[in-house]
């Protein structure tokens, strides 16, 4: 009598490995949330710092906030308090409108380089370039 042995064939050994699959845990599944849901919240609280309106003003705290782009592309942003908000008084800058056509708009009898430079000191301008819609305030006693 002959025997005849029987090898398995190594596709069949693959076939009958177990396959196993990833198990989270309760404690995985809270960090794997807290790893995506982190730079969400901070993406949404930096798009809160930096969006909203130019020009917005919190009346509550009297504090002005202007935003302007200058010609070089550089994106500027003024807050500032006026001392007195009650007796501020402000202008919103028309297309073509220049400190100097300001300044003789409001004091046509004072000297105008003396209008444009307080005017530059009230808003803390460093060039005289303005933006249709920029809100500037000017001196209350011209």
């Amino acid at each position: 009598m002959t025997t005849a042995s029987a090898t398995a064939s190594p596709l069949s050994a693959a076939a009958h490995t177990p396959v196993t699959r990833l198990r989270l845990t309760r404690r995985g599944r809270v960090v794997l949330t807290a790893l995506t849901a982190v730079p969400l919240v901070l993406a949404a609280v930096v798009f809160s710092l930096n969006g909203g309106p130019a020009g917005a003003s919190d009346s509550a705290t009297g504090v002005d906030l202007m935003s302007y782009t200058t010609e070089s592309g550089v994106v500027a942003t003024l807050a500032y308090s006026p001392t007195d908000v009650g007796s501020a008084v402000f202008m919103t800058v028309e297309p073509g409108q220049t400190l100097w056509d300001l300044a003789e708009e409001i004091s046509p009898a004072a000297d105008p380089r003396d209008v444009v430079a307080e005017i530059k000191r009230l808003n803390a301008l460093a060039v005289e370039t303005l933006q249709p819609g920029q809100r500037l305030q000017v001196p209350a006693n011209s």
